[in-house]
């Protein structure tokens, strides 16, 4: 059976729902059902939340209903988190009821084999006939911070509302995503699982995100689809009005064969999705890091955001590394301005100071006001578009203690604000034992404060490089 057309309203109505129902909600500790209703009780959901199973009167001092028939009122939303071969009386239900969206959590369906694709193709007849849309099987379902509704298991999720989308057929991955970008700054308009995607697929979320005003940038990860000419129309579609980033895996035979087995889907070959989404104006990824690293730099450089760079940290073996990395990812390492160089000559007046593009201060950190000179001066430089800056934050702190990195820290952010231009900053540490957790503290007090005030913050130069590539797309 043919999905619908794409409809905005009905999906908003969805993501927004102002109200739920959790079938099969449970008592007992490991059940899905317990953790679904512990997670949306923790996130503070905001409208009404029926929570449905026959076999109890009451779960966590809330009031347990029979069935969908008798709520006291008809929810936008039911999760259905009940086995497969169940989920059929409730669907009817939900048509009867006139209900606008349902989740189906369970496994069982068409990733099983013939037996689950006869229970999904009835699944989808009964939401048509019924007139509501399905999210799953198979899936988490929606994590949405504007509502509080969260995704299973999603208790730990931020409640600030963002800017980012993020769609996925993996419900692990959508989790994973969301739990890392907390800490990063990067917060979402929504995050949707969609598992097996029998009725709203990834085309639709593509369509919905690529319209809805509150998101600007919107990234996926995509196993394959049913529909490939409808995907392709509804990438090109969401990335002339904004960034889109997809990581699409499947692309090896073995990796092949777990997609068919994970969600049923049809993954296609490597040749063919490359070349597809060179077309579409996508920018391609390859793992949750990457996404995250791309993320960040979209939100802090911008959309092509240029390819000069100007390198700097303390050791020239690590400008040369940055050089070859800039050099193979089609990025530019170009001579300084004639201006810029003769006054950073002036400032680094000490010995093992190379002033060049890389430019080595020698170490990791120098005297302050000294450092403050050099990386203002250098930000403002008319030949590079982006200031990287690399520090090993164990040596860094070292030399100069908690107070010398907060002052360091500022010198960014000014550099930053001063210049117009984009700042990135390499943090990482080189002290890895149990006795170094100050280091690491102080690490993520460090990237708090960068990421806050637009300095985009990574791991490692590789990342930051790869980053700034895929941003300039």
């Amino acid at each position: 059976m043919l999905r619908m057309d794409f409809n905005f309203a009905e999906i908003d109505a969805i993501l927004n729902a102002r109200s739920i129902a959790i079938v099969g909600a449970s008592g007992k500790p490991g059940k899905f059902g317990n953790a679904f209703v512990l997670t949306q009780i923790a996130m503070g959901f905001e409208g009404p939340m029926y929570l449905v199973n026959p076999g109890e009167t009451e779960i966590l001092g809330r009031k347990t209903y029979p069935d969908l028939r008798s709520l006291p009122g008809v929810p936008d939303l039911v999760y259905i988190t009940i086995p497969a071969h169940l989920s059929l009386e409730i669907l009817r239900d939900c048509g009867r009821l006139g209900v606008k969206g349902v989740i189906i959590i369970a496994a069982g369906f068409r990733e099983i084999g013939p037996e689950g694709e006869s229970l999904e193709r009835e699944a989808l007849r009964l939401a048509r006939e019924g007139g509501f849309r399905i999210i799953g099987p198979n899936c988490f379902g929606i994590y949405n911070p504007r509502n509080r509704l969260t995704l299973l298991p999603g208790h730990d999720l931020s409640t600030t509302p963002g800017d980012t989308a993020f769609i996925s057929q993996s419900g692990g991955f959508s989790v994973h995503l969301a739990r890392l970008a907390k800490s990063l700054g990067i917060h979402f308009s929504a995050v949707v699982s969609y598992g097996n995607a029998t009725d709203i697929g990834e085309s639709d979320l593509l369509r919905y995100f690529g319209q809805d005003p509150q998101t600007r940038f919107i990234a996926g990860y995509l196993e394959g689809t049913r529909n490939g000419r409808s995907l392709l129309e509804a990438l090109r579609e969401a990335a002339r009005r904004k960034p889109v980033i997809l990581w699409k895996v499947g692309r090896s035979e073995a990796s092949r064969r777990a997609v068919c087995s994970h969600t049923g889907s049809l993954a296609g070959s490597s040749e063919i999705w490359s070349a597809a989404l060179a077309q579409t104006g996508v920018i391609p990824a390859s793992g949750i890091d990457e996404i995250l690293d791309v993320l960040l730099a979209l939100k802090h450089l911008g959309r092509r955001p240029g390819k000069r760079l100007l390198l700097v940290g303390g050791g020239g073996g690590l400008g040369a590394y940055g050089a070859d990395l800039a050099g193979q990812e089609g990025l530019e390492i170009p001579l300084l301005g004639a201006d810029t160089d003769t006054r950073l000559r002036e400032i680094l007046k000490r010995a093992g100071a190379v002033v060049a593009n890389p430019l080595d201060i020698g170490t990791p950190l120098i005297p302050l006001p000294m450092f403050d000179a050099a990386i203002r001066e250098a930000a403002r430089n008319p030949s590079s578009d982006i200031l990287v800056f690399d520090l090993a934050l164990n040596f860094g702190r070292n030399m100069v203690g908690e107070e010398g990195l907060n002052q360091a820290t500022d010198t960014l952010i000014l550099a930053r604000k001063e210049s117009g231009k984009p700042v990135a900053a390499v943090l990482y540490s080189r002290a890895c034992d149990p006795e170094d957790m100050k280091t690491e503290q102080a690490l993520r007090r460090m990237r708090h404060r960068l990421l806050e005030q637009g300095v985009a913050v990574f791991p490692s130069m590789a990342r930051a490089i790869r980053a700034i590539a895929l941003a300039n797309r």
